[in-house]
């Protein structure tokens, strides 16, 4: 018999949303024995480091994010840039202005920094986010009678902190972002917000899928 599923999408914005959405992906292959093809993971960082935690699943199995469920989005010279056309920053606070270094070792804690990067972006993550839902609705006409769709909808589910630089600083972004793509799409946007850490936060997003496979 068929496990019913939702075709889903899991975002996570900075190093805590990164996180979030590591133990989510191992919640999800510990209740299924496997990644289903429906559904997909995307990090989105400051950090151009590659990253790279594992976490075992029940099966011994590592679990981690794919270099394509990740993507950086360092600025190499931020401070050059805004100084040659700081009207399209108006939105940056004078006082941030001299804490525009180099966004490719994270956001330093600095939300401002956080909106920079996804500003200069924002297409590029445009782009791999309309790929992962491409890939995550075709994955459904492959012949597999493993798994039976819920419903036609896909779901977006994106986590960050609003304790760091880069989680807070793009999620506003973000949700704009993905209403303006998905307004073509059947598809429903939520979002899971942590102010410090927590150990429930991750099961609270992966829940969406295991609560189905019950």
């Amino acid at each position: 018999m068929a496990t019913r599923i939702r075709r889903t999408l899991y975002i996570g914005l900075g190093g805590t949303g990164m996180n979030a959405i590591l133990h989510a992906k191992k919640l999800i292959y510990d209740t299924f024995g496997e990644i289903p093809p429906m559904i997909g993971f995307l990090g989105i960082d400051t950090d151009g480091g590659v990253y790279n935690k594992t976490l075992t699943a029940r099966d011994g199995t590592a679990i981690s994010l794919k270099v394509s469920e990740q993507l950086p989005i360092t600025v190499d010279a931020p401070a050059l840039i805004y100084s040659n056309s700081p009207s399209n920053y108006d939105w940056m606070p004078d006082c941030n202005i001299g804490s525009l270094s180099a966004l490719s070792l994270g956001a330093g804690q600095i939300r401002s920094n956080g909106r920079f990067a996804i500003t200069m972006h924002e297409e590029d993550v445009a782009d791999r986010i309309m790929g992962a839902i491409r890939s995550i609705n075709n994955a459904t006409i492959i012949n597999n009678t493993d798994y039976a769709l819920l419903s036609d909808a896909t779901e977006v589910h994106v986590v960050f902190s609003l304790s760091g630089g880069t989680g807070a600083g793009t999620f506003l972004n973000i949700a704009y972002l993905l209403q303006r793509v998905l307004q073509n799409e059947n598809a429903k946007i939520s979002g899971y917000v942590s102010s410090a850490p927590c150990r429930k936060a991750p099961a609270c997003v992966a829940c969406v899928q295991t609560r189905s496979a019950r």
